[in-house]
């Protein structure tokens, strides 16, 4: 019985970092945080949205956590 690689429990974690639109950043979050926390909740994830930079027209989102659960967080983001 082989468990397959990023499946591990004691995977360590690593971090994931992209860049969202403003205007769909909304989305993203939820109506007062919402949606961001079922997203943290189904995905096992840490997940942090940075601050609007001046000027910007998009924001940074990092996603930490096993392989699985960044994986899992970020397709439910761009979902």
């Amino acid at each position: 019985f082989s468990s397959l690689p990023g499946l591990d429990p004691g995977a360590q974690t690593s971090s994931q970092e992209f860049l969202v639109p403003n205007d769909l950043i909304g989305c993203v979050i939820g109506r007062q945080g919402s949606k961001i926390s079922e997203i943290r909740q189904m995905s096992g994830a840490h997940i942090k949205i940075g601050n609007q930079a001046e000027g910007a027209g998009e924001r940074h989102v990092t996603i930490t956590g096993s392989p699985v659960s960044i994986a899992l967080a970020q397709y439910l983001i761009t979902a």
